[in-house]
């Protein structure tokens, strides 16, 4: 029912208020969709790590027997290798080119094949909604730095045992320990994004109650009402019908008949 500001001026200025609130409550959407991606990528990524790390831990324990062949201890030596390649590798996981564990630097691997963190310690966020910013991911150095510590240390003290070092054995225990430790620091940081993917969740279910209360507001300042409009509309015809008649009937007679 507003085809111009002058039809409605306050409800023309209340319209587009509401129109600009309902743009950036669906900017706020996308943006929490966007988040919740990135949690998801993220929390997908610690599961594997931490699967992985648990498989060093049992070639601890199993590196840590004293009945170990030397050729045996290479091999698990050979594997905590392999483990850490993985690692790095999910450490090095981005989503659509911006890499997750880097902090606030996404365009560039944050860890180097030597476990060398390169990002920073602020962590990636997201705004979700009018002054309101959640974190979307983790620290790669606070997340991975533990673990990769222990697997390093596990890796060498297992080839030192293969090689005869002496106390290379009770090293390896103390190694998982260490591993422990960075599954600790894993578990707590799956866990922390666990928890930001639910508020994130919560938020959504606000924004979209919100975007359903502005449309809501909109047409009701904009829309005609049904009704009303239809007996306007039924009014309006029989008067133009009834002019059509009208005029019929004063016209109906032509140049023609008066010349006779």
């Amino acid at each position: 029912k507003l085809t111009d500001f002058s039809d409605d001026s306050s409800g023309a200025s209340e319209s587009l208020a509401l129109r600009s609130a309902a743009a950036d409550n669906t900017q706020y959407q996308r943006d929490a969709d966007s988040a919740k991606s990135y949690l998801s990528a993220a929390d997908s990524t610690l599961s594997s790590v931490s699967m992985i790390v648990q498989s060093a831990r049992q070639i601890a324990v199993q590196g840590a027997n004293s009945s170990q062949s030397p050729d045996s201890l290479k091999a698990l030596s050979s594997q905590v290798d392999g483990i850490i390649a993985q690692v790095t590798q999910l450490a090095n996981t981005d989503l659509h080119g911006a890499y997750l564990f880097g902090g606030t630097q996404t365009k560039t691997p944050p860890f180097d094949a030597a476990q060398n963190y390169h990002g920073n310690t602020q962590p990636l966020s997201a705004g979700i909604g009018p002054g309101y910013s959640i974190q979307t991911s983790a620290v790669g150095s606070a997340v991975f730095g533990p673990a990769f510590a222990a697997l390093q240390s596990l890796k060498q003290h297992l080839s030192d045992a293969a090689a005869g070092t002496a106390g290379a054995l009770g090293s390896i225990s103390s190694d998982i320990t260490q591993v422990d430790a960075g599954l600790t620091a894993i578990s707590a940081a799956q866990a922390n994004i666990g928890a930001k993917g639910s508020q994130v969740d919560s938020v959504k279910q606000q924004l979209t109650r919100a975007q359903t209360g502005y449309q809501d507001s909109i047409s009701s300042i904009e829309g005609v009402d049904l009704a009303t409009a239809y007996v306007q509309l039924q009014s309006a015809q029989n008067i133009y019908q009834a002019s059509l008649s009208t005029t019929a009937k004063a016209f109906q007679y032509s140049l023609a008949d008066y010349l006779h």
